[in-house]
């Protein structure tokens, strides 16, 4: 039979041993675990054997600590308990000495007494938890005490390479066996990925065969040891707060409350298992806000798993996946949800990596999962198909549009007791394209600081710069101040057309070709038809998206329609007839594969996009099919140029205005920045001859000038 201390029996003590007590030194904390390992030992080898020669010797080196007497180990055979002096096998008189004293040892009264001060109360406790017991608990037990005591790892290790193995914790069936008194057949089942002991996270076991406890387990059993420590508060730490209110996520629409019904459903019933909601989206989106804001509309705590190890160190790959197979198993005492953040890191492939596959655990867990849990991913490119079928749920976090994040500033301001006028959270709101926890970090800051606008401005700047490395965020929307559509002269009414794309339930899904000479408001427009939708504009082009390899463009075009789609943004093109060049005049591969991309993208696209062009005629013919809509841009009619020559410099314009026939919208705002910076008297005919400069230098003087008879 076993002899390990957490057993009640008492069987193998014969009145022989119970003799000499005298022999038995005052006892050590755990002595009498390793006392039971040593003698489970002596059950199961001859005295003869290498086994038998280190585990004697492990004795002698230890016998202060084990509470055996020196004078086991006075004689001819050793040298002050250090060193065995021969390799004679020991003999059998000496060999019964030596168990006699390991029962003695084990049958003292006050040796039980001493285990309610050792880790035994630990591993009690959190095997309990863990719902391990056992063989499976006595395993646990002296896996963690490798890592707890020095002595028992040297007892290990000599034992193993007694057996010509490296003196490591590695899965030997038959030497677990040899110590805690089993069979090696019924130990190695125990070590198999479905069994308590890896399912449940307790343990991992490399390609190697090497084992692996969880710091933060070991550091639970030792507080466990000495009374007062909770298992679950230990291992859960505390729930997450809910920093931002559930409104914060309205822009995610109907996704969130499906969401929040389906966890509200699964904490109502005990008997629902796999419940599982991915939040993916780019850095910064607010999915751990969400998550928490989840928490908290359905009253229930969330707790972060997987974020430190038990030393409060930056944990592997391997201890994320332990902590969060280890809360599945314990549960909570209430309800609650689990959030585990940046989940991609644990599919991720990695070379040289030794630690096991996590999609043998994954798997079953995203079935079987007792608590409803929320993975928050910046990649979703990571998880595979069979992982994402798993989930209950998906939703991609977008930042919110600009609209909605200027409502979100003033609401924010508000709770926070700032004064934020309407105007300048629509400003904040274009210019510091970030999550909404940066904009209540910002106006908490200014009420804490006394400020106001100035000084949530000054922080929220300060922190977006921060999160990007030292870059300042682009706004987002940049329209032109004070745009009118009624200064572009275009074959449309851009004015009409831009309330009817506005309204409230028009289908998003449209694509816009704007082309006409430079400075005739084609992104300007595009840029504000995206304001009036309310949305963010990701604006890119074509010399942006060149790859100097093979299949780089490909990518980069890829990559902003993802974008523009992860972000609900309005996606504009400039410079399209370089991306949508005819490819009838290709020469090379790579000129036709560009075009293909591009193409296949504009037909799956179901967001709002525009693309540029000062080159219509180049384009290719396939590419026109793929636009719902075509405008034409042309240069200002001579209506339209003096009615901007009176807004813009607040004179009337001079007689001979209509001898410039090419005069665009941006040449109107290029003059204006000029006398501005410059302070020049703006007289009108030093204007006209400014403009003139502006249409001479970008048209030439080839064409006749005038505007002929268009009003």
């Amino acid at each position: 039979m076993s002899r390990l201390p957490h057993s009640n029996s008492l069987e193998f003590c014969i009145p022989e041993v119970l003799e000499d007590l005298e022999m038995i030194q005052a006892p050590t904390i755990d002595a009498v675990a390793l006392v039971g390992y040593a003698r489970n030992v002596m059950d199961r080898v001859e005295p003869g054997s290498d086994e038998a020669q280190a585990l004697i010797g492990w004795m002698a080196r230890n016998r202060d600590q084990l509470g055996l007497a020196e004078d086991l180990f006075n004689d001819a055979d050793f040298d002050r308990g250090e060193r065995r002096r021969n390799t004679r096998p020991i003999p059998k008189t000496r060999w019964r000495s030596f168990r006699a004293a390991l029962d003695k040892r084990l049958c003292r009264e006050e040796d039980r007494l001493i285990c309610g001060q050792s880790l035994e109360a630990g591993f009690a406790a959190v095997a309990e938890a863990l719902g391990i017991s056992g063989l499976n608990a006595r395993l646990f037990e002296l896996a963690y005490r490798y890592r707890l005591d020095t002595r028992f790892e040297r007892l290990f290790d000599c034992l193993a390479a007694a057996r010509g193995r490296p003196g490591v914790l590695r899965r030997y069936p038959d030497l677990f066996a040899l110590l805690i008194g089993s069979d090696a057949m019924r130990v190695n089942a125990c070590f198999k990925p479905d069994a308590p002991l890896l399912s449940s996270g307790s343990i991992r076991i490399d390609s190697d065969g090497d084992i692996a406890v969880v710091p933060r387990l070991a550091g639970l059993i030792q507080a466990c040891s000495l009374g007062g420590a909770d298992v679950r508060t230990e291992l859960l730490g505390q729930p997450m707060p809910a920093n931002l209110p559930w409104i914060a996520f309205r822009h995610l629409g109907e996704e969130i409350e499906v969401a929040r019904r389906i966890i509200e459903r699964a904490l109502a019933t005990d008997t629902e298992r796999g419940v599982n909601i991915l939040l993916y989206g780019p850095p910064g989106t607010g999915k751990t806000e969400l998550a928490a804001a989840i928490a908290a509309v359905l009253g229930v705590p969330v707790y972060l798993l997987g974020e430190r190890n038990g030393a409060g160190e930056e944990p592997s790959r391997g201890d994320r996946l332990s902590q969060m197979l280890l809360a599945q198993r314990i549960g909570t005492t209430g309800k609650a949800l689990y959030l585990f953040d940046e989940a991609e890191d644990l599919f991720r492939p990695r070379l040289h990596d030794r630690e096991p596959d996590p999609k043998i655990f994954i798997h079953r867990l995203l079935e079987t999962s007792r608590v409803p849990m929320i993975w928050a991913a910046n990649d979703l490119t990571a998880f595979s198909p069979a992982v994402l079928r798993r989930m209950s749920l998906c939703i991609e976090v977008r930042l919110p549009p600009v609209v909605r994040r200027a409502e979100l500033w003033q609401e924010l301001a508000t709770a926070e007791g700032v004064e934020l006028d309407h105007a300048t959270a629509h400003r904040l709101a274009g210019m510091i394209p970030a999550a909404p926890s940066v904009a209540r970090t910002a106006l908490r800051a200014a009420r804490l600081a006394g400020g106001g606008a100035e000084t949530a401005e000054m922080v929220a700047t300060g922190m977006a710069r921060a999160i990007g490395h030292g870059r300042a965020p682009a706004p987002e929307t940049e329209v032109e101040a004070g745009y009118d559509p009624a200064f572009s002269n275009a074959d449309t009414d851009l004015a009409k057309l831009a309330d009817r794309l506005s309204r409230e339930g028009t289908p998003r899904g449209i694509s816009l070709l704007l082309s006409g000479p430079p400075g005739t408001g084609k992104s300007a427009f595009a840029r504000h038809l995206a304001q009036r939708m309310g949305l963010t504009v990701l604006q890119k082009r074509g010399s942006d998206l060149f790859g100097p390899y093979v299949g780089e463009t490909e990518a980069r075009i890829a990559a902003a329609f993802a974008e523009a789609r992860a972000t609900s943004a309005f996606l504009i093109f400039d410079e399209a007839d370089s991306l949508l060049r005819d490819r009838a005049g290709a020469q090379r591969s790579w000129e036709a594969s560009q075009v293909n991309e591009m193409l296949t993208w504009m037909e799956t696209h179901k967001l709002p996009f525009a693309c540029t062009t000062n080159l219509p005629d180049t384009l290719d013919k396939a590419s026109l099919r793929r636009f719902l809509l075509r405008i034409t841009f042309r240069p200002l009619n001579l209506d339209q140029a003096e009615a901007l020559f009176r807004r813009q410099f607040g004179a009337e314009p001079p007689a001979g205005l209509f001898r410039l026939d090419r005069l665009t919208p941006a040449d109107f705002g290029l003059v204006a920045r000029r006398v501005a910076l410059l302070g020049l008297d703006p007289d009108p005919d030093a204007l006209f001859s400014m403009l003139a400069e502006e249409v001479e230098g970008r048209v030439g003087a080839a064409r006749p000038i005038g505007f002929g008879t268009e009003r």
